[in-house]
């Protein structure tokens, strides 16, 4: 069920097309920016603790070609809090309600980061329901995946830990916009200060500290059962920029891209030469040609 965007102030409004909301089965309601026309859909599916607003560049570069939505997971923005466990089964949940919100003929689902999870599994949802709604592909942006070694070691447990500790305390002390503020120096006014001010909330650092509560067990589930996504097109990005500090880490993480791209078949390998993690940001144009061209566009 859809709902008008109510009579209220959105972190910007308008920016990312038409907003309106979808309603989950439990009465949340989630936050949705649509552009494009068409029966062919893309849906993006954003990375943890940001809004789907920061799918601003990406979202007007598909807008012109194809009918495009983002939306702001629980807490984030104007979506609902969410009083329930927010592991990647209950994100997929709200995932595949924002999907059946949108009449479609043809689907493109987008993940990046840990929205790379989350996708994955709401592709695998379609496909088992056997409705005919089965992705005509998927594009998997520099994804959180678990052939990465890295996700499982001491190093990131301790560093989940500490974001789920310092995020709702930052946020109100109002000190979580300026840290996060330099993650989004690559988006353009207004649409940088949205982003913000949609992420940074007391709810949506909640939210976010949920979140990171379960990826480390959203990872090993995906790791021990892999999803079967059969032979649907799948496009594996991967920024290829090596940074400065953490470099061990891009290299481990581009790698297990390349071991996921040799698990599935129809699968593409694609580097983001220009990019490090946030390629969404840093080459949208890329993103939105590969998701284009899972439908021919």
């Amino acid at each position: 069920m859809t709902h008008d965007a109510p009579d209220i102030a959105l972190p910007g409004a308008g920016l990312l097309g038409r907003d309106f909301f979808a309603e989950t089965d439990d009465g949340r309601m989630l936050r949705c920016m649509t552009r494009g026309r068409g029966d062919d859909l893309v849906v993006l599916e954003a990375g943890l603790g940001v809004s789907g607003l920061s799918w601003g560049p990406v979202h007007d570069r598909i807008g012109a070609h194809a009918r495009v939505v983002s939306y702001e997971r629980a807490g984030y923005g104007a979506s609902t809090p969410d009083a329930e466990t927010r592991d990647i089964d209950r994100l997929t949940a709200d995932l595949l309600t924002v999907i059946r919100a949108v009449p479609h003929r043809r689907l493109v689902l987008v993940g990046h980061s840990w929205g790379g999870a989350i996708v994955r599994r709401a592709a695998a949802a379609l496909r088992a329901e056997g409705e005919g709604d089965v992705p005509a592909g998927l594009l998997l942006v520099d994804q959180s995946d678990e052939n990465a070694s890295l996700y499982f070691g001491g190093t990131f447990r301790f560093g989940v830990g500490m974001q789920r500790s310092l995020l709702p305390m930052l946020a109100r002390l109002r000190m979580l916009a300026p840290v996060m503020g330099s993650l989004v120096d690559d988006l353009d006014e207004p649409l940088r200060a949205a982003v913000l001010q949609a992420s940074t909330t007391v709810d949506a650092a909640r939210e976010t500290a949920e979140e990171y509560r379960h990826v480390v067990a959203g990872l090993t589930a995906l790791r021990e059962d892999p999803v079967d996504l059969g032979d649907t097109p799948i496009t594996v990005l991967s920024g290829l920029t090596r940074p400065k500090h953490g470099a061990r880490q891009r290299a481990e993480l581009i790698a297990a891209h390349q071991v996921t791209a040799k698990q599935h078949p129809s699968v593409r390998f694609v580097g983001a030469a220009h990019s490090e993690h946030l390629i969404p940001f840093t080459e949208p144009q890329l993103v939105a040609d590969e998701a284009l061209a899972l439908l021919g566009v």
